[in-house]
Formats: C-alpha cells, sequence, structure tokens
C-alpha cells in the first residue's frame, strides 16, 4: 500500500502515475503492500487536526476529567474499530470498491439508498475539514488568510485524487510519522507546563449519560470508515488474507486514532482550555508554526481520502444509470473536481462552534451508518461467507442480487427507525431516552437490531432456495 503501484502500462514502479482504476476489479498484477503499510496508512489518516478536536468533545462537551477520557477514547476506538476493520478485511479478497459490493445485500437500485447517504457523509466530512483548515488559518496568520486556505485546501485535494491511490497512500504514509511525533511533542509540552494543569482531578467520576456518550463518539470515529476502508485494502494483493488486514487496520487505526484524542482530550481539559496557539507560544515561537502546518496538512490527507472515495461511490451510482459505460481516469477526475468544488462551496457557508458542528455531524451519521454496518458484515461473515458474484455486481439487472433486494432495505430503514426513541443528544432526545436521563444507547440498537433481524430472515431465505433448487 506505501510501496509503489506497479504502473501497468510502463511497468515501472511510480506513486505519480495517474491512478487507471476506478470501480472495477483490482487486477493482481496492480496490487501491492501488506498488511504492515495497511497499518501505516490508517495511522496516519487519523492522525489530523479533526481527531485532535474530537477529542476536545470528551472534556469539554462530554464532560470528562481526562483519565475517564482515555478510557472512553480506548474502549469507544476499540469497540468501532472492529467493525471497521472487519470491512478492511473484504479488500483484498473482492478487490472492489465498498459501495460496489453494497450491491451483493441491496441490489443494484436498493443500494441507492446507501450510496447517496455516504456521498454526503464523505461531502460533508470534506467539508468540516476544509472549514477547520480556513479556522486554522484564520486563528495563526488572521481572518484575511481563512478564505485563500480553502482555495489552497481544495486544489491539493484534487491533484492527489486526480492521481489516485498511489500517491495519496504514500503521502499519507509519510505523514503519519510527523503528525505522530507533533502530537506527541505536543502533548508533552502541556503535561509539563504550567498552562497544562488539568481543570479536574484526573479520575473524577463523570455521570453515566456522558461517560457512554463519549464512548460512542469513539464509535462511531472508527464506524464512519466503514464505507470506504476497503477502497484502500482492495489493492492489498489476494494472499494478504482477510485476517492479516482485519489486524493490520485494526491496530493502525485504533492507535492513529487514540493518539490525538487524548492529546486532545488533555488540552481542552486544562485551565488554558483550546487556546493552544497561544500557550504554546510561552514555550516556543516556532512550535506554533509547526503545529499549524501539520494541523493544516492534517486537513488535505483527511479530505482527500473523502473525495477520493466519494468520487468512487459517485461512479458507482452514475454507472448504475449507465451499466455499458465504462468510468475511466478521466471520469474520476472530473467527478474528484466537481465534489471538491461542492464541498469547497459548502464550507464558506459553514458557521456556528465547530466542535458542536462536529459532534452533530457523527451522531446523526451513526444513526444510519450502524445498520448498514450490521447488514453488510452479517451478509459478507454469515450468509455468504464471502463468496459473491462479481459480475453480477455489475450487471444493469443486479444478476443474482437482482434490482432491489427489500429484505436488506426494510432491515435497513427498521435499524434507523428502531434508534428514534433512544436517541439523545442537542439535536434530539426520544422518549426512551429521556426515560433513561438522558442516556444514549441508540447506536448498540442500530447495529444489533438489523444484525440479528437480517442474520435471521437472510438464512432462512437462503435454505429456502437451497432446498429449491435440490
Amino acid at each position: 500500500m506505501s510501496e509503489s503501484v506497479l504502473d501497468p502500462q510502463g511497468g515501472k514502479n511510480s506513486s505519480f502515475h495517474i491512478e487507471s482504476e476506478t470501480i472495477f476489479p483490482i487486477p493482481e498484477n496492480v496490487r501491492r503492500g501488506n498488511a504492515r503499510s495497511l497499518a501505516t496508512v490508517w495511522l496516519g489518516a487519523n492522525q489530523t487536526v479533526l481527531t485532535f478536536m474530537t477529542g476536545m468533545i470528551y472534556t469539554q462537551l462530554c464532560n470528562l476529567s481526562i483519565g475517564w477520557a482515555i478510557l472512553a477514547i480506548v474502549l469507544g476506538n476499540v469497540l468501532g474499530g472492529v467493525f471497521m476493520a472487519l470491512h478492511a478485511a473484504q479488500g483484498p479478497h473482492l478487490g472492489i470498491p465498498q459501495m460496489q459490493q453494497t450491491r451483493g445485500q441491496f441490489g443494484v437500485y436498493g443500494s441507492l439508498l446507501v450510496i447517496l447517504i455516504v456521498i454526503f457523509m464523505y461531502i460533508g466530512f470534506a467539508s468540516t475539514l476544509f472549514a477547520i483548515g480556513r479556522d486554522q488559518s484564520g486563528t495563526f496568520f488572521g481572518p484575511l488568510s481563512s478564505h485563500p486556505a480553502i482555495y489552497a485546501s481544495a486544489f491539493m485535494v484534487w491533484v492527489l485524487c486526480t492521481v489516485g491511490h498511489a500517491l495519496l497512500e504514500r503521502f499519507i504514509a509519510a505523514f503519519s510519522y510527523i503528525a505522530g511525533i507533533v502530537f506527541v511533542v505536543m502533548g508533552a509540552v502541556y503535561l509539563f507546563s504550567p498552562f497544562g494543569a488539568l481543570k479536574l482531578p484526573f479520575f473524577a467520576t463523570p455521570s453515566v449519560h456522558d461517560f457512554l456518550m463519549a464512548i460512542s463518539v469513539g464509535v462511531l470515529w472508527q464506524v464512519a470508515y466503514a464505507p470506504y476502508v476497503s477502497d484502500y485494502s482492495r489493492y492489498l494483493p489476494v494472499h494478504t488474507g482477510e485476517k492479516e488486514a482485519f489486524y493490520g487496520c485494526l491496530s493502525g487505526s485504533t492507535i492513529g486514532a487514540a493518539l490525538p484524542m487524548i492529546v486532545g482530550a488533555y488540552v481542552a481539559g486544562t485551565v488554558s482550555g483550546d487556546n493552544y496557539y497561544e500557550s504554546l507560544r510561552q514555550v516556543s515561537g516556532i512550535l506554533p508554526a509547526v503545529i499549524y502546518i501539520v494541523f493544516f496538512a492534517s486537513t488535505i490527507v483527511c479530505a482527500s481520502m473523502q473525495i477520493y472515495c466519494a468520487t468512487l461511490s459517485s461512479l458507482t451510482l452514475l454507472h448504475t444509470f449507465v451499466p455499458s459505460w465504462k468510468p475511466s481516469k478521466k471520469a474520476r477526475t472530473v467527478v474528484a473536481a466537481v465534489l471538491v468544488c461542492a464541498s469547497a462551496l459548502l464550507t464558506m457557508s459553514l458557521s456556528g462552534d465547530a466542535l458542536d458542528n462536529i459532534s452533530n455531524f457523527l451522531l446523526l451519521l451513526l444513526a444510519v451508518l450502524s445498520p448498514w454496518t450490521a447488514i453488510n458484515l452479517v451478509d459478507y461473515y454469515l450468509i455468504e461467507h464471502g463468496r459473491y458474484d462479481i459480475p453480477s455486481l455489475y450487471r444493469n439487472d443486479g444478476g443474482v442480487y437482482g434490482l432491489v433486494n427489500g429484505l436488506a432495505v426494510s432491515c435497513y430503514v427498521i435499524g434507523i427507525l428502531v434508534q428514534v426513541p433512544f436517541l439523545s443528544n442537542s439535536l434530539y432526545t426520544g422518549v426512551i431516552a429521556n426515560q433513561l436521563g438522558g442516556i444514549d444507547i441508540s447506536w448498540i440498537l442500530g447495529i444489533v437490531v438489523p444484525g440479528v433481524l437480517y442474520w435471521v430472515l437472510a438464512s432462512r431465505k437462503k435454505q429456502k432456495a437451497l432446498q429449491a433448487g435440490a
């Protein structure tokens, strides 16, 4: 993955060769990488300012002391990381984008609902990242730098997505080491400086509501990667194996997310609050500049991943209506440009408290992503056992998977609706959540209910089909 990808046309290893693959299966002769390189990529993908700011949610919005925040960060990321890594394991085996594989559960037209939601998620995340980059530039250089920061970010993201997979993954892998060192240094400076004194005792006991809400933040952080994690692992050789891909992705993503989240939670939990640039200037005039460069670069890293995968999902969406069309690298370049522009325009209208925006966006995503991840994983591991008819996933009639799988769509909708009474956030509090004192357990039902329901009904459906064919 972080190694060079073979140029299938020229036979040379180059990270700057424009990727020719789009939504179709990756040929074995251009697959490269291993579980270790996959771990490095997901380590870097999580070393971002967005992860850092998400960590601030634990001590600022969830009102946790740093000790309980660390516990919630680890528990949430490990739990959510398991689901995310199970999706990553599908990549080497199938060699196709995740949203293309979703047709195997929902059918050609049935999958469109999920694909549209996921594209919206990508644009939302990219816009949030552009907004954070804008705000970071405004804080560091002044308000006049805000719009130029958006333009610069958008252009660099488009270039990375245009060149494609090899350059994007090398860029992320190289960035992971730099960002990791900077986050460790930043945490150490706060730990040994007067402005790093904590507002609360290290293990001040939180409310059950706040602690469960904090765990859900970590769960969703990882689950949000599920719709596109195999878009990157699809380049791993088939012999990599599902087990190796699972552990490589799990270790890289959980460690990569936990470090900046813990640093962010610690910074926000100090007497100096989140005014970290001013605090760091007390130690060194250079350190704030280094932090800014890494933070700004991290928005480009993460936004590039969002736009790249949004592009693949958009091509899958378009291919649904023009099945004879084979998307090329030129099509990927054009679609990426459209998505980057849409994200940048949305950023210019994005206002309000950044932490509240991130928190609400994450909670909203959890409600719509958890049922999909449950259905997808149950189908892959318990129903089909990884055996899919790849040509059918590209046929206009859906082949063996049909146009709409009413069973999967129904379970998905039920998985969303069952969460409504249990939701508890600043946007809405359900009846049952209110009776539970505001504790939000909706994401648990959003995984368990549709997952179990689909497993039972799909197993019966497959058994009847086998009996009928006997």
